[in-house]
């Protein structure tokens, strides 16, 4: 009697087919993105300053700017606006290293743009105008705010200056003379000048701040190149001569490159395109109030903002804000 050797049904056959299919696929997958995850956030690293000091410091200089500047009221469409698009990128960082971000529109043509320690941002009206899509829009302010991430301004000011700018607030607090408060905010790069408030960083700072607001960009479905398109716009702005916030920026060199090969590694994603949101805002922008840069320091010496904020409702109080 001939034995024939055991054959498996074919239903069996079929699946350890299919089952091997199915690895050989996965495993094509991994080795086409083997950074599937996507990218990580860095290590922002310590400061000489803790973060409820940086967010008091923070605090107290927005409440300067709300005196200085002429600001847009929480209900309009640009600050609303302006949040929305905040809170989504600001979605994107890692809690446990994230600050309490709060967005305001300064009603100023200029282009600028900034986040100060601890997460209160300003934008200008003109930064808003200048976009020409969302997504550009989207990287001033996540390079603006990886500043507050990394801890950029913290970082320059030493123990002994730190001690010295905490004096300085605390005398601010009870009802002193702001003038040299103002003047030791800029041991941390933080200066009013006559196109507003400015930041002072150096071209690694802004190597960071590109390098992780490409992050942000990313996880937030931005095209992470949109800003330094952004960038290469401002740089043939206008008659010729770059904005003023383009000289507190400086260009850590071959900007476009870095980025380009920053996000060459990612796994494709599909981008968010320009949606009628924005260009709604900006045109609601470009019909609106604003003034020029030599109009607002003119107005900040005889407090004229001040008045006005106050007048309009717009108010800026630390305590509210904690």
């Amino acid at each position: 009697m001939t034995h024939r050797p055991f054959e498996p049904p074919a239903s069996q056959i079929n699946r350890a087919s299919a089952r091997r299919l199915l690895w050989l696929m996965l495993l094509l997958v991994a080795q086409a993105y083997p950074q599937s995850t996507g990218p990580e956030f860095p290590n922002p690293g310590n400061a000489h300053m803790s973060r409820d000091e940086q967010r008091t410091i923070g605090l107290q200089t927005a409440a300067q700017v709300y005196q200085q500047m002429p600001i847009l009221p929480d209900n309009s469409p640009e600050t609303q606006y302006i949040r929305q698009l905040g809170h989504k990128l600001v979605a994107t960082i890692p809690p446990q290293s994230s600050w309490p971000f709060d967005f305001h529109v300064v009603a100023q043509k200029e282009i600028n743009a900034f986040a100060l320690p601890g997460g209160p941002m300003f934008i200008n009206i003109g930064t808003i105008t200048a976009s020409a899509d969302e997504a550009e829009l989207a990287g001033v302010m996540a390079h603006e705010m990886s500043h507050v991430y990394m801890q950029h301004s913290a970082k320059q000011a030493s123990k002994a200056q730190t001690t010295g700018l905490f004096a300085g607030l605390a005398e601010a607090a009870l009802g002193a003379k702001v003038g040299g408060t103002v003047g030791q905010l800029g041991q941390m790069g933080i200066q009013f000048g006559a196109q507003g408030l400015m930041l002072k960083y150096s071209r690694s700072d802004e190597s960071q701040a590109d390098a992780v607001g490409a992050m942000i960009l990313y996880k937030a479905a931005y095209n992470p190149q949109s800003m330094a398109d952004f960038f290469k716009a401002l740089e043939s702005h206008g008659d010729g001569a770059p904005p003023q916030w383009l000289s507190d920026h400086p260009n850590p060199g071959n900007r476009e490159q870095a980025i380009e090969k920053e996000i060459s590694g990612w796994p494709p994603k599909n981008y968010a395109g320009n949606g009628p949101a924005f260009q709604k805002i900006r045109q609601h922008a470009m019909a609106g109030k604003a003034y020029t840069g030599e109009e607002i320091a003119q107005g900040a010496k005889s407090g004229q903002w001040g008045a006005l904020n106050k007048k309009n409702g717009v108010t800026f109080n630390p305590t509210q804000r904690e």
